[in-house]
């Protein structure tokens, strides 16, 4: 638009003058003077017509070239530190806002990512796992679901606490429900399902990371007495894992087995009724079941758990998916008789069907 008039009013003034046109478009004699002249010594053309930089020839107080050398030496050393980081740890003598146009000009400087962009990169490292190679165990309280609470009566017998085994990679779960949050539960539920990983030709020994979070259930106040029987040795020393404890805090770390923890109470604690503790385990292993075989996980582009174990495993053992719900409080109770009448070691388990 500003173009448009500036070309109309030198146009003007060549045919009928510079007082008139300055009459004509309303401004100053030396404005229509300034544009005229422009315009004809470029030759008549629309180019002349926009505005000249008024920027100053010199700068007297500009950074000099060995300054700007420093600064990008240092942001190759440092490439996480923005300006005020380097212009204080690397002693630079330039302001914060020289050494940030430096970064500009030079283009070091970096885009922080999107969340979808950070949950990508993410998706992408994960896929570079093999089959439970980073597992992640957590504990979730089934007495704050409103629906379920409703039904959990002392005569019901039903479980008030879950214990949860789920692999990065696929995003297969396994799950232990007991009526105590205890070390001792999750040490059997670990057990067992190491066990079953083992019969079915996905040993976690030597090969498996188990991640927990630091509650007292998975040895996050663990003794130091010589025998101590925690979570973590369990894991260590009868499953032959590594355990690994997350940074304090940060809860992130277990995002795949919280966000687990957000579908089982969305998608079987508000749906489902019980009417007793053995309908209870029926409903949760049907459930367990479709879960890992045919519910898609969009995540994973649109794959199951068993689609992408089979990908990765075409000989994968097909059984591995059959282990029910465990009822940790029954298998606690098999630990005392195989140990008092046998005096043998080890966690009963569900055998698997042919």
């Amino acid at each position: 638009m500003k173009y448009d008039i500036r070309l109309r009013m030198v146009q003007y003034a060549d045919l009928h003058g510079i007082k008139p046109a300055a009459r004509e478009f309303r401004c100053q004699v030396k404005t229509v003077r300034k544009w005229l002249t422009r315009w004809k010594a470029a030759g008549r053309t629309r180019a002349s017509l926009t505005d000249h930089s008024r920027a100053p020839k010199t700068c007297p107080h500009k950074t000099s070239p060995a300054v700007e050398k420093r600064v990008v030496a240092a942001r190759r050393e440092a490439p996480c530190f923005g300006a005020r980081r380097l212009r204080d740890a690397y002693d630079l003598p330039a302001s914060e806002g020289a050494i940030g146009r430096i970064l500009r000009q030079r283009g070091l400087t970096r885009r922080r990512k999107k969340k979808y962009e950070r949950k990508r990169d993410m998706r992408a490292v994960k896929a570079g796992f093999r089959p439970f190679e980073e597992n992640q165990a957590d504990t979730k309280y089934l007495t704050d679901i409103p629906y379920y609470v409703a039904q959990l009566t002392d005569a019901s017998g039903l479980p008030r606490f879950e214990y949860t085994f789920r692999d990065v990679r696929t995003g297969g779960v396994f799950l232990g429900f007991a009526r105590e949050l205890s070390e001792t539960h999750a040490c059997c539920f670990i057990t067992a399902v190491g066990a079953h990983l083992a019969r079915c030709g996905f040993p976690l020994a030597g090969r498996g990371v188990v991640q927990t979070d630091n509650g007292p259930e998975y040895s996050g106040a663990e003794r130091k007495a010589p025998r101590d029987r925690g979570f973590r040795r369990v894991v260590e020393h009868t499953v032959k894992a590594t355990h690994r404890s997350i940074p304090v805090g940060k809860k992130n770390h277990q995002a795949d087995v919280e966000s687990f923890h957000a579908l089982v109470e969305t998608e079987f604690f508000d749906l489902e009724r019980f009417g007793s503790l053995p309908g209870f385990f029926d409903k949760a292993s049907s459930w367990l079941l479709w879960f890992n075989t045919v519910r898609k996980n969009y995540y994973k582009g649109g794959h199951s758990p068993d689609d992408i174990l089979r990908a990765a495993c075409p000989d994968r053992d097909p059984r591995l998916w059959l282990l029910p719900a465990l009822d940790l409080d029954a298998l606690l109770r098999q630990r005392v008789e195989l140990k008092e009448k046998r005096n043998k070691r080890g966690y009963y388990l569900p055998a698997l069907p042919g």
